[in-house]
């Protein structure tokens, strides 16, 4: 797989033949001039007589130099070729209209294959498990039912997953059908000490339940499934965030919204201590820095390299999981702390929702960083659906127009950075941006803990 954002490809050129690996995020036009100079000598002073140099496919079909490799869908292993552009390269000639049909109809999509029947059937055990849990919370009050019932099934599904993983070799199936257990867990944790409460009635005590219900079921499947860790990971981490924020609101010092706002808070200033743990619970191997000369002249032994795949393949995964379920542990908060019509959580969360926009950008991989950048527009979604939508006048002649001139500022802003690199001294702003809402967040998370008034009280 590739992994590196390269692409290895065979040019053609008039004189000889060059391998190459090529970044597919590049517009071609930005990797002719390099392109040319390898393929033969004066072969870009030549490209005047021509009219210039294009690649071709195989089929003489050529690309376009305004777009990516990636883009025009070339994939490892092609050969291009490198030819005149005024070049006749007369179309492949053909004997059965059938087969030019079924040949231009390949084009458009993938056929049917087994491993989609497969998906289908998994997508429709996901939509049968789900509503089952549906019927569940639709079956009280009272709960104890309902409560006893999903914790059974999540003890099936865990099992059935095991057995799955472990004895018919199956790990995939074996993943899918644990994934399915954790709902279950989670809302049968959550209803045991339910009694006969409505939903909406649930506290602080039935967060905790259902959080650690669903924290026992992620590490009984991560133990027992292996595969598709950084998923129990994430849910992992999310029980365990639930966990202590639904401990710290069953306290009297703590109301709902603030045991949120302590969550949010520090995860957004913690969250770079998810690294280096990730590393050290995957066991990377770290090289040892020398002390003196001996150290230097000693020839340490060196682990074999599969094993530092494997070390660095966990450690992702690890990093992934923490990653994702602090982005679902915070969206939750945001939730709580815009619902709690504090004017302290309003600005908290205008607070953490640039935070982690700019943490984000320190993660290179797509998903740890799209994670964030979720919890960036679900803070962005929370501020526009509560205080700037809150008032009806306003609507038409405010909300929407600002709405709209932000959602075209984000898309302009996303097109120019993905066609060149961003200036590097944007890069030191938004370093020093992020310390300054990272130490923003004491005094406004202090503020919605209400430790201001404490302390005026303890004044007189």
């Amino acid at each position: 797989m590739n992994t590196i954002g390269l692409v290895r490809l065979t040019v053609a050129a008039p004189d000889r033949r060059i391998d190459l690996a090529l970044p597919e995020r590049v517009p071609l036009a930005e990797l002719l001039p390099g392109l040319l100079a390898h393929a033969g000598d004066a072969l870009a002073d030549a490209g005047a007589s021509v009219g210039g140099w294009v690649l071709r496919r195989a089929d003489g079909a050529p690309l376009d130099p305004a777009r990516t490799l990636a883009a025009q869908r070339i994939r490892d292993g092609e050969v291009l070729h490198l030819t005149p552009a005024q070049t006749d390269w007369p179309e492949l000639e053909y004997d059965d209209v059938v087969d030019a049909i079924a040949g231009g109809s390949a084009r458009t999509g993938g056929a049917w294959a087994p491993r989609h029947t497969r998906l289908g059937g998994l997508a429709a055990g996901a939509l049968g498990a789900g509503l089952g849990l549906v019927a569940v919370l639709r079956s009280g009050p009272p709960w104890p039912a309902a409560a006893w019932w999903s914790i059974v099934a999540a003890v099936v599904l865990l099992c059935a997953a095991v057995l799955l993983a472990r004895a018919a070799g199956d790990a995939g199936l074996g993943a899918a059908v644990a994934a399915a257990a954790l709902p279950f867990a989670f809302v049968g944790g959550g209803l045991v000490f339910a009694g006969h409460r409505a939903l909406p009635e649930l506290g602080a005590a039935h967060l905790v339940a259902a959080s650690a219900g669903l924290l026992l079921a992620a590490m009984i499947a991560l133990l027992g499934v292996v595969d598709r860790a950084a998923f129990f990971v994430g849910a992992a981490t999310a029980g365990t965030l639930g966990l202590l924020g639904g401990w710290l609101a069953t306290s009297d010092s703590y109301a709902g919204h603030e045991a949120a706002g302590l969550v949010a808070g520090c995860g957004l200033a913690l969250s770079p201590l998810l690294a280096p743990l990730s590393i050290r619970l995957a066991r990377v191997p770290l090289p040892v820095l020398p002390r003196d000369a001996a150290d230097l002249l000693r020839e340490s032994p060196r682990p074999p390299r599969a094993a530092v795949y494997a070390a660095v393949v966990r450690a992702d995964a690890l990093l992934t999981g923490m990653v994702g379920g602090l982005a679902l542990a915070v969206v939750v908060c945001f939730v709580l702390l815009i619902r709690s019509d504090s004017t302290a959580a309003l600005i908290l969360v205008l607070v953490l929702t640039p935070g982690f926009l700019l943490r984000a950008r320190l993660y290179p991989i797509v998903r740890q960083r799209a994670a964030l950048l979720t919890v960036g527009l679900a803070g962005t979604a929370c501020l526009a659906l509560w205080p700037l939508m809150s008032d009806r006048a306003l609507l038409l002649e405010m909300a929407a127009p600002v709405l709209l001139v932000a959602g075209a500022f984000a898309v302009g802003l996303g097109i120019v950075h993905s066609r060149k690199e961003a200036n590097p001294h944007l890069g030191r702003y938004a370093e020093v941006l992020e310390v300054v809402v990272v130490l923003a967040i004491v005094p406004v998370l202090c503020s919605v803990l209400g430790l201001y008034g404490h302390l005026r009280g303890l004044g007189g």
